[in-house]
């Protein structure tokens, strides 16, 4: 059997600033709905496979048919299901580095090659070399976050359409787990190309990250026959109960936005010495570092929790509550005094 390097997600304690998570729990009104629904469950019974009223509820929020919405385990289930359906040997992924390591995963998965079109250390990328870098190569899948993972780097949909319509006639997936945190979706353009994707996640700005909800979304015709192929039963019932009630909250879950986004840029406008910070449009930041091992050291010691990268000299902080962010702060001024 090809080796593949498993994915880890070992269970930590201390400040939790490595997943991107939001800090604060759903409320209370919303945590009074998901107690009344457990007696309406029948346990005995399974999931409905087809996910109806989730798909009509998010279909609300998006404003988009739910006949051409797929609901999963995660985005990380979509995402491993449309590539099951493209992907085998001798299929080329095209995405970019850096970018999600999950993409890595489920392409190895299929035994397809994967080639990674290199960003600037903000994230940024020129979108002319990005489609002829492809075009040379001819390949077969393409996928990226928007906002990237781990940058923050957003493209505006000016760039992304460029991409989308020189690469019309093969599958292409944009990655929107962020994209409440950012500007504009690409979701009204779906419509306009048979081949293209978005995903969608209620575990960053909705704070639901513990029943694993995710979405895709794409061409009716191609949603059809992707659910088909989608294992049964796949999303529990009170996964499914939970993100309908959930999407009655949505202008709670989005109160959330402005206040990250608003820690998130206070803290970029400080200025450490041997240490650059990324400008984000998402709840993170990537922070470069002339001494990561250091760097990584002072965060350990004081119970923070970070996204850490091997032989990479950045890592990423998600953006937590006023207290986590003020023990970020207090740790990069540590950094500087100690390299001083």
């Amino acid at each position: 059997m090809k080796q593949i390097e498993s994915y880890t997600a070992h269970k930590q304690d201390g400040i939790l600033l490595n997943a991107n998570e939001v800090s604060d729990n759903i409320n209370e009104a919303l945590k009074k709905d998901i107690k009344a629904l457990i007696d309406t469950i029948d346990f005995n019974r399974y999931p409905d496979n087809d996910c109806l009223e989730l798909r009509k509820a998010y279909g609300k929020y998006i404003q988009f048919d739910e006949n051409k919405i797929l609901c999963g385990n995660g985005s990380d289930q979509m995402l491993d299901l449309i590539m099951s359906y493209y992907l085998s040997s001798g299929k080329t992924l095209y995405t970019l580095s850096p970018d999600f390591g999950m993409y890595d995963y489920y392409a190895s998965r299929y035994d397809a090659k994967i080639l990674k079109f290199p960003c600037e250390k903000d994230g940024s990328f020129d979108v002319d070399q990005f489609i002829k870098m492809g075009k040379k190569n001819h390949v077969d899948f393409i996928i990226f976050s928007n906002p990237n993972n781990p940058t923050g780097h957003y493209l505006k949909n000016e760039d992304m359409l460029k991409i989308v319509e020189a690469f019309k006639d093969i599958p292409f997936v944009d990655d929107e787990a962020y994209i409440e945190f950012a500007q504009e979706s690409m979701l009204p353009y779906i419509n306009q190309y048979e081949h293209f994707y978005i995903t969608r996640t209620l575990s960053k700005v909705f704070g639901l990250a513990s029943i694993r909800t995710g979405f895709l979304i794409g061409n009716q015709k191609n949603i059809e026959t992707l659910s088909k192929i989608k294992v049964p039963y796949s999303l529990n019932t009170l996964s499914q109960k939970i993100a309908v009630h959930a999407l009655n909250y949505i202008e709670d879950a989005l109160k959330r936005v402005k206040p990250i986004c608003c820690d998130r840029d206070e803290l970029l406008k400080q200025k450490f010495k041997g240490i650059e910070l990324i400008p984000s449009h998402a709840n993170f930041i990537l922070v470069y570092s002339s001494n990561i091992s250091l760097l990584k050291q002072l965060f350990e010691d004081s119970h923070i929790v970070i996204r850490t990268y091997p032989d990479k000299d950045y890592v990423r902080i998600t953006i937590g509550n006023k207290e986590e962010n003020q023990k970020v702060f207090e740790v990069l001024k540590q950094f500087e005094k100690e390299i001083l």
